[in-house]
């Protein structure tokens, strides 16, 4: 068989790669865009590359003299402020970019159509959003016994703004929130009529609600304000190590403003208004590592395999922490079934499991609760914690199994069976009593 040799091109010059770094962000955000350009020629080239979000220019770079055969990797930084207006001029106040990369054609390349090359990812800008800021917080130095602060912040610019609310969930291994103050966007210094509620945090449960402020009105006309700004600070004190969601109820956090003509109150950003997914969250961490969340169920185990109704079995759980962080965990055993109404005993809480740590916990199961004598399968599950994507290990079954019998005769209850001696004594008693009295003194 004779071979065909394609000759390769003495000038091509391709784009290889596109790859924002992001693919959903709000106005302002940078974003970072990765492009590989290789030479595929056989001589060293020269050449500019430009970057487009659309048809617009982010940037163009030059490569210097590329060796023929090899690539190179080129950083476009795209600042989304350049979208601001065109973002809010939308009804959903949303906009997804195509990002695309040229190269400019080199003298003598005849092949330019890889010369442009699109993204397959687009990256969605968004506008009128609550947020937690900073978005996210990285920083090993903020360990146990330090405050940490964030602002819940608005990027609305109208001037129809009459009131807000939030509710935020944090992990309270981590932080506590210890104090809750009003920022700027609705103050006295705006209007006099101007009022601001903490609202309350639970640190055990990890949650902040009901912070709100707005203005108090009797009669018209009723006082609004302007954005953008900040709702509310909200401080936490480092309570452990780890990460944490800094996460905001969409379901109750709202944005509202009035317009005076239609008298109308309005939500401005909700969570389904401009659309969803304008209501962004925080993140802390304090450890070095990017932090693991995943616990494990390591095995069930009865202490006896055959009993009879009415016998107490107890059930070994082995609970593992397998993340990298200490974790409070839940834990509940069943048989038969994962339904509450299977529950053996109550549910045990495991408070700050060391990670790469197990400990064993101990379920009584009463099984005078049971309705049919038979075998049954033991069931032990985890709760899920904050965090954890890796969840089929938090619930195992047993590899032993119960059989629970029916009783063989009717037992006396322990009370009865002490009544009935105290009554056989008693009457022992009383006999030997009578005995005695009839007998005759023997003469003398």
């Amino acid at each position: 068989m004779i071979g065909i040799t394609v000759a390769q091109a003495d000038h091509d010059i391709a784009v290889v790669s596109v790859t924002p770094s992001l693919t959903s962000v709000r106005v302002g955000e940078l974003v970072n865009i990765t492009v590989v350009v290789e030479n595929k020629g056989t001589n060293n080239e020269t050449f500019d590359v430009t970057v487009y979000y659309d048809s617009s220019t982010i940037k163009t770079e030059t490569v210097t003299n590329l060796v023929a055969g090899t690539s190179t990797s080129l950083t476009f930084t795209w600042n989304t402020t350049d979208v601001r207006e065109e973002i809010y001029a939308t009804d959903k106040k949303e906009k997804a970019y195509t990002i695309n990369a040229t190269a400019s054609t080199v003298p003598d390349e005849t092949d330019t159509e890889d010369n442009t090359l699109v993204s397959p990812s687009k990256v969605r800008v968004k506008s009128q959003y609550i947020t937690v800021i900073p978005q996210s917080t990285v920083d090993p130095n903020l360990g146990p016994g330090n405050n940490y602060t964030v602002s819940i912040y608005t990027d609305y610019n109208g001037s129809d703004v009459w009131s807000w609310v939030f509710e935020l969930s944090y992990n309270p291994i981590v932080l506590e929130v210890i104090e809750v103050v009003n920022g700027d966007l609705i103050t006295t210094d705006k209007h006099p009529d101007a009022l601001f509620e903490a609202g309350d945090f639970n640190n055990t449960l990890g949650k902040q609600w009901q912070t709100n402020a707005f203005f108090y009105y009797i009669e018209k006309p009723i006082p609004t304000t302007y954005g953008p700004g900040i709702l509310a600070n909200v401080t936490f004190r480092v309570v452990g190590t780890g990460d944490s969601e800094i996460t905001i109820d969409e379901s109750k956090t709202k944005l509202t403003g009035y317009n005076a003509i239609t008298e109308e109150f309005y939500e401005i950003v909700s969570d389904w208004k401009p659309n969803i997914g304008h209501i962004l969250h925080g993140y802390f961490r304090n450890t070095v590592k990017a932090v693991t969340h995943d616990v494990a169920i390591l095995s069930v185990t009865p202490s006896n395999t055959t009993v009879t109704k009415g016998d107490l079995v107890n059930i070994t759980v082995v609970v593992e922490n397998q993340g990298t962080v200490p974790e409070t965990i839940t834990v509940a055993a069943y048989y038969d079934s994962i339904d509450p109404n299977y529950r053996i005993a109550t549910t045990k809480t495991v408070q700050s499991l060391e990670a790469e740590a197990n400990v064993s916990l101990t379920f009584v199961w009463d099984t005078t609760d049971i309705h049919v004598v038979g075998t049954y399968s033991i069931w032990a599950e985890a709760g899920t914690v904050p965090g954890e994507t890796d969840t089929e290990d938090n619930r195992r079954e047993g590899e032993d199994t119960v059989t629970v019998k029916a009783f063989r005769g009717q037992r006396v209850p322990i009370e009865l069976a002490i009544g009935i001696v105290v009554v056989i004594v008693l009457a022992g008693a009383v006999v030997l009593y009578a005995v005695r009295r009839r007998r005759k003194p023997t003469p003398e």
